[in-house]
């Protein structure tokens, strides 16, 4: 018997790299979006991809999508949290209205998602629940500070959620690639900041420097290695992909445990 994965934010990106992944596996495939037409004609060719609407800040229309999934498949065997986007701009250039459309995007757009499918999947005692993280989750970056920032509760969420439904059969996977580390439309669906300040102009400088610089990872073989590790028996909690990102989280770890370790005279006077 096949199984079923949906998928949200399907229309670009690791969503969309997912669809084919998973389609090409024999899952049954609920490719879900804000805006159906966006979807890639390919998708047509595929007799085991439904395309169905889903805003992640919508809640009746999330609760509609997996009812539409389990109506017409029976069941959702996994679940692949990829929609979202970037805020761009330094921490005093976002304005605060633009901080909570980015965290109800990227952490509670998320979490409803998770809300409206872990019922089913607790009735059956089995499941997979797969976001999309970052390693901008562990390694904050000047003006992506408000992204990273969700990712970073993204994290902490997945960990704890991880904690909360093992015991239940459910498992959860984290999977981080490099903060905007492949050639998608990342970069044109993220949105400016608020305000332009002239001082921030060297941030600005280093972020386009090292986004020349950076590594661009596979994302078909990305996305295959997320549906690979899919349904497995003991899936990691946390995956990344592309090396880049994972020798960046590397380097600042070791910078973290250093400063702790500089500063621990002071952090024993504290006991």
């Amino acid at each position: 018997m096949r199984k079923t994965v949906l998928i949200t934010g399907a229309s670009t990106g690791m969503g969309e790299a997912a669809t084919f992944e998973y389609a090409a596996r024999g899952w049954n495939v609920v490719a879900t979006m804000r805006d159906t037409a966006k979807a890639s004609p390919a998708f047509a060719g595929l007799g085991n991809v439904l395309v169905t609407r889903l805003d992640v800040t919508d809640a009746a229309v999330i609760e509609q999508a997996v009812k539409e999934t389990v109506d017409r498949f029976g069941a959702i065997d996994a679940l692949v949290g990829a929609a979202g986007y970037g805020q761009v701009g330094t921490v005093e250039e976002v304005s605060p209205d633009q901080l909570r459309d980015q965290f109800e995007t990227n952490v509670v757009g998320l979490v409803q998602v998770i809300q409206a499918v872990l019922p089913h999947m607790r009735e059956r005692g089995r499941g997979h629940i797969i976001n999309i993280g970052s390693m901008g989750g562990h390694v904050s970056l000047p003006t992506m500070a408000v992204y990273c920032a969700s990712k970073s509760a993204v994290q902490n969420l997945s960990e704890g959620l991880a904690k909360e439904v093992g015991p239940l059969g459910i498992h959860v996977t984290l999977v981080e690639p490099e903060p905007a580390g492949y050639n998608t439309s990342f970069g044109t669906n993220a949105k400016l900041p608020a305000t332009s300040i002239p001082a921030y102009a060297p941030s600005y400088a280093a972020m386009a420097a090292f986004d020349q610089q950076a590594v661009r990872g596979d994302l078909v073989k990305s996305m295959a290695a997320v549906a690979d590790i899919t349904g497995i028996d003991e899936p990691p909690l946390h995956l990344a992909v592309a090396t880049a990102g994972l020798e960046m989280v590397r380097g600042r770890f070791a910078e973290l445990m250093d400063e702790y370790a500089r500063w621990e005279p002071v952090t024993a006077g504290t006991d």
